[in-house]
C-alpha cells in the first residue's frame, strides 16, 4: 500500500480541495457541524483527511478528531496530509468506539454507499454523547439538471453512474430515518452546485471524469457512444452552453 500514496497525489488532493465547489461544500458542512473548542468529533468516510484537518483546527489542542474510513490505502494518504488526526480503518455500520464517545459525528457522501443505512444511524446514535449531534451531507441524483444533446445516451450514462451508489436518492428518506433512529430536532438544508463551464475546478468536470471511467469499463457502451457522449460536453463547453446543476442536502439531528 506504500505505492498508493505519493507527493503528487497529495498535491492533487490539495488542489481539488481548493476548488470553489469543494470549498463551498466544506464551508456549508462546517457551518452546520459547528465544531467547538475542546470537542471530540468523528468523521465517517474521512477520505483524504482535508475536512478532518479543518475540524482539528476548530476543536484546537484541547479537542480531538478521529477519521474513519474502510480503505487502508486512503487512510495512508490521509495520515500524510493530516498527521494531527487519528485515522482508523473501520465500517460506519459497525463502529469500533465505546458508547457516548463523541460530541459530534460528520459524514459527507458516505451514507449513500452503505448497504444498511439504518444500522449506521443506530451506531452513530450509540457513539454520540447525550446532546451530541450528527450532520450528514449527501446528494439526491434526481436533482441533476445537465444540458446535453443526446438525452437517451445521457440517461444511460447516468443510469450507470447512479448504479455505483447503494442509494442515489438517499436524502429524501433520511429525515424519517434519523427520527426513527432516535434523533430529535431533525433539520434539512440544501445548497446548489451550479457550473456553467467544465473547468478543472468544477464539480461538473469531476463528474465527467467519474462517469467516463465507469462507461469505459462497461460493455453496455460502445467506443462510439463513449466518444459521442464526451464530445457532446466538450462542444457545449466550446459554445459556452454548459449547464450543470445539482442539489446537495445537509441533514442534522441531536441525541
Amino acid at each position: 500500500m506504500s505505492d498508493f500514496y505519493n507527493p503528487e497525489m497529495a498535491a492533487q488532493q490539495e488542489r481539488m480541495a481548493r476548488t470553489e465547489d469543494m470549498m463551498r461544500q466544506r464551508s456549508e458542512h462546517m457551518r452546520v457541524v459547528s465544531p467547538k473548542s475542546g470537542e471530540k468529533i468523528l468523521e465517517l468516510g474521512s477520505g483524504n483527511g482535508i475536512f478532518a484537518r479543518e475540524l482539528a483546527d476548530r476543536v484546537g489542542s484541547g479537542g480531538k478528531v478521529i477519521g474513519l474510513d474502510p480503505s487502508e490505502a486512503i487512510l495512508e494518504m490521509a495520515r500524510h496530509i493530516c498527521p494531527q488526526v487519528d485515522f482508523i480503518q473501520g465500517d460506519a455500520q459497525d463502529l469500533p468506539f465505546d458508547d457516548q464517545s463523541f460530541d459530534a459525528v460528520a459524514a459527507a457522501q458516505v451514507f449513500c454507499f452503505l448497504t444498511d443505512v439504518d444500522r449506521a444511524l443506530a451506531e452513530t446514535y450509540r457513539v454520540l454523547k447525550p446532546g451530541g449531534r450528527v450532520v450528514i451531507l449527501d446528494t439526491d441524483w434526481d436533482t441533476l439538471v445537465w444540458r446535453n444533446r443526446h438525452p437517451e445516451l445521457m440517461a444511460r450514462v447516468m443510469g450507470a453512474y447512479k448504479a455505483v451508489y447503494a442509494d442515489a436518492y438517499l436524502p429524501r428518506t433520511l429525515p424519517h430515518r434519523l427520527s426513527q433512529a432516535g434523533f430529535s430536532d431533525v433539520k434539512v438544508e440544501s445548497f446548489v452546485v451550479l457550473n456553467r463551464s467544465l473547468g478543472e475546478e468544477t464539480y461538473a468536470r469531476q463528474t465527467i471524469g467519474f462517469a467516463t471511467s465507469i462507461i469505459e469499463g462497461s460493455p453496455e457502451f460502445s467506443k462510439e457512444e463513449q466518444t459521442r457522449w464526451l464530445e457532446d460536453q466538450e462542444q457545449l463547453e466550446r459554445n459556452g452552453d454548459v449547464f450543470f446543476s445539482l442539489n446537495r442536502y445537509m441533514l442534522s439531528g441531536n441525541k
